[in-house]
């Protein structure tokens, strides 16, 4: 009925031309946004492109050769296994126009291309303003993982009249702390950004994976030049806290955030984000996504939703096992290899864990 076409990195011209062509396009699924996540080791990214006669609809992925991953580096030969994940951030399809029959065309025609590439499963963090995984509701295994929170930034006005009242006074506090918000996309301030992130990923103790490395940040501020703004927030002349944002029609994220450990007490965070979200107002941008918590309910998404109690959007996440009888014998292998792990780990990829 339609036609599947597997488009690799290198082809980043008619990638982006594809991309550009869907109405609710957004920065994830960009060339240019995908590039750095070559660095983290979750494999080479792809575009699946599908076109039938009432449905168009693409996607990002980013295959891994599983071989390459630490539980299987001595276990499992190269060229053997290989799985896809949406890159970090949000996913899912995008689509111009819909037709039951043709998803599932589409799927027919993706397990057959992934049986034949050895691929064993895919693994999908959709889009919460998209709610793009209703397209695939019947075709993938969906899970409701947490809410995320959106301003509404179609003006001020509507801005102010969504805070909180304990946010209202938060950024009344840091303006009274004589905190300025600057934002642009200086050299300088991408060096204090990348200084930053690394004290505060080392406070938090956070997990290998997002001490992402100087040749990530580099090209990813080179890739992302026209749709990605540096904010921060200055006292004294001195940057306390910095804040990657980024945009694309109609729609701005926060993406990647750092601060001081003894600045959080001035809010400086809530003065950055309500002017980002006014800059956004001022330039056209309708919503103004801040994402979730690290756990459903925690302090960080009670922080995001005093911005707007209301702006609240499901974050879905999805699976599709390709190859069952793969996907079982990697289960085996890592149980066979490692006495304390659990199938039944509850993660979609069971595998990964």
């Amino acid at each position: 009925m339609g036609t599947l076409e597997i488009i690799p990195f290198e082809k980043r011209e008619n990638w982006d031309a594809i991309v550009r062509s869907f109405p609710r396009y957004d920065v994830y699924y960009l060339s240019g946004y995908v590039s750095a996540f070559r660095c983290t080791g979750d494999g080479d990214p792809l575009l699946l492109s599908y076109r039938g006669e009432k449905l168009r609809l693409c996607y990002v992925v980013q295959q891994r050769d599983i071989a390459g991953s630490p539980p299987y580096g001595s276990i499992l030969e190269r060229g053997r296994y290989f799985d896809w994940s949406t890159p970090y951030g949000y996913g899912g399809p995008l689509t111009d126009g819909f037709d039951g029959r043709e998803v599932g065309d589409f799927f027919r025609q993706l397990n057959d291309y992934c049986r034949s590439a050895r691929i064993v499963s895919q693994f999908i963090r959709f889009h919460p303003l998209l709610q793009n995984h209703k397209v695939f509701e019947g075709s993938c295994e969906l899970w409701k993982n947490r809410q995320t929170v959106f301003i509404d930034t179609a003006d001020q006005a509507v801005i102010n009249a969504n805070l909180e009242s304990r946010c209202r006074g938060a950024v009344r506090k840091a303006l009274k702390n004589h905190i300025r918000i600057e934002n642009g996309q200086s050299e300088e301030a991408r060096r204090t950004f990348v200084r930053l992130y690394y004290d505060t990923m080392h406070r938090r103790n956070a997990a290998g994976y997002y001490y992402f490395s100087e040749e990530f940040f580099n090209d990813f501020f080179a890739n992302t030049a026209d749709c990605c703004r540096l904010f921060y927030a200055v006292r004294n002349e001195e940057t306390i806290c910095s804040a990657i944002i980024l945009y694309c029609n109609g729609r701005m994220h926060y993406h990647l955030s750092a601060a001081q450990r003894d600045s959080l007490s001035l809010s400086p965070n809530n003065l950055l984000l309500y002017t980002a979200a006014c800059w956004g107002a001022e330039n056209g941008y309708r919503q103004f996504h801040l994402g979730g918590g690290v756990e459903p309910q925690d302090s960080l998404f009670l922080f995001k939703r005093s911005f707007h109690k209301k702006g609240l959007a499901d974050f879905y996440i999805g699976r599709n096992i390709f190859w069952e009888e793969a996907y079982r014998e990697l289960l085996d292998i890592r149980a066979a290899s490692d006495k304390d792990f659990r199938p039944d780990n509850g993660r979609l990829i069971q595998y990964r864990a």
